[in-house]
């Protein structure tokens, strides 16, 4: 799937190889931990105000199943996902606020690059969130509450 140094995917061509760039960067701290991942801030594409769902999360279907796909560079959104806003957005914040049944697909144009998080990962994520899955052995808290 690579030629001229990229690859790609069915979002697009991909981006040139460049270890040493803001979203190579970004995408190593996303990897390095779920404190990373969630700690970080991507582009996710935004329905516009013209689209009959405007003011939502953009998401398409792999396999049958609903992921929100999430972009380093917000180049890589625009060329992929063209006619839709970009936003910064948290993953804390789109861990929490996208329905159950999705999953969230990293970097999606680039076939070496691209990272599924499916729908069950992130019920795990957002259960430890809540404190209902310990991370480590800290002091416990109270599920019951929140």
């Amino acid at each position: 799937m690579s030629t001229n140094e990229t690859s790609g995917s069915a979002f697009g061509p991909g981006t040139p190889d460049a270890a040493s760039t803001a979203a190579a960067q970004l995408r190593q701290k996303m990897a390095s931990s779920a404190e990373g991942f969630l700690g970080s801030a991507a582009w996710v594409p935004w329905k516009s105000a013209d689209d009959p769902e405007g003011g939502s999360i953009a998401h398409v279907m792999i396999r049958e199943l609903p992921f929100v796909p999430v972009f380093t560079d917000p180049a890589d959104l625009t060329a992929s996902v063209p006619g839709t806003e970009a936003r910064p957005v948290r993953m804390a914040e789109l861990v929490t606020a996208v329905p159950e049944e999705f999953g969230i697909v990293v970097d999606p144009t680039s076939a070496e690059t691209a990272n599924f998080l499916q729908a069950d990962v992130l019920a795990g994520i957002r259960a430890q969130m809540r404190g209902e899955i310990s991370g480590d052995d800290t002091e416990d808290g109270d599920p019951a509450q929140g």
